[in-house]
């Protein structure tokens, strides 16, 4: 069997093989499939591995997502591949396609790894690990273990839990993506990160449930991407700080994280914020640049931030 690799255009029959196995692998829906190409219009392209009668076997998604050191970036998503026809290199030749592709064009490749043991994967096709997270919990200060003793999924360690809590009540507004974005450049400005187009930040929006959102943290302290949010837990894909409040408090986003739970009345928020840690995102394409000591010194200590890994 000769597999080819095919450039998909949305609504086209192949678009409708790449979307059958996009909802067949991720449990999606296939107008939220469609909501997600028509969010990018013209600059977002499937690619997929057929066969000769046009049958899909692996696909990927690359659309824009922003800008980083001024460059455009380009990510690759949703990389699926029929269970049967795991174990042959397709979605690696899938994966190695778009990166030529969009390196040569003179963008940068950005992919975001499922799980860790992914990252050595993604390395042997010339991504390197670049941007990087915390990704941490915080119970609320009204939290009551035996109310959630039912919980399977709820594992907290609550061993040397400060007794007494931060209390303080939160003001969280709800936000628009362009008011969002306005923010969040002026809080990571001295951070290196990817600015993210408003398509982008309108994609995050669309991938939250529950009613939630884009928010501000008392008008100005904090923003945060609330997920989800249920009596379990809050779940924050970021949570960025007022530059101004990182020099009062080293635990102040755990404090203002414990609050968020309170105010949804759930038991904690998990949150991610921006720091040495796991990798978020790895990266191909990036142009060589001279760095001066005083400059390589500060970025060891603020590692590149991507943020709103789409799960």
């Amino acid at each position: 069997m000769e597999v080819i690799i095919k450039e998909i255009e949305y609504g086209s029959e192949y678009y409708r093989g790449l979307r059958s196995l996009w909802c067949e692998v991720f449990d999606s829906t296939p107008e939220e499939v469609d909501a997600f190409y028509e969010n990018f219009g013209d600059d977002i392209r499937g690619y997929a591995a057929v066969d000769e009668s046009g049958e899909v076997f692996s696909a990927i998604t690359c659309h824009p997502c922003g800008t980083y050191r001024g460059i455009p970036v380009y990510v690759s998503y949703a990389i699926c591949t029929r269970e049967e026809n795991r174990g042959q290199g397709l979605a690696a030749k899938l994966t190695s396609f778009v990166r030529d592709k969009v390196t040569e064009a003179g963008y940068i490749s950005v992919l975001s790894p499922a799980e860790p043991s992914l990252v050595s994967f993604y390395a042997e096709l010339g991504y390197e690990p670049h941007f990087f997270k915390l990704e941490r919990a915080a119970m609320s200060p009204e939290f009551d273990l035996e109310e959630f003793d039912d919980f399977d999924e709820f594992d907290l360690d609550i061993e040397g839990a400060d007794p007494t809590p931060f209390r303080a009540e939160i003001d969280l507004q709800r936000i628009p993506a362009e008011k969002y974005n306005i923010y969040r450049e002026a809080f990571l400005a001295e951070q290196p990160h990817i600015e993210p187009s408003i398509e982008m930040l309108r994609v995050i929006e669309a991938e939250t449930m529950n009613g939630c959102g884009l928010y501000s943290v008392n008008r100005g302290d904090a923003i945060c991407a609330v997920r989800s949010a249920d009596p379990v837990k809050v779940v924050l894909t970021e949570l960025i700080l007022n530059p101004v409040l990182k020099e009062l408090s080293f635990d102040i986003d755990s404090e203002i994280a414990s609050m968020i739970a309170k105010h949804f009345g759930a038991a904690e928020t998990h949150f991610i914020t921006p720091g040495p840690g796991a990798c978020q995102g790895m990266i191909c394409g990036l142009p060589d640049e001279p760095v001066d000591q005083n400059e390589e010194y500060e970025y060891y200590f603020e590692k590149p931030f991507y943020g709103f890994p789409i799960e």
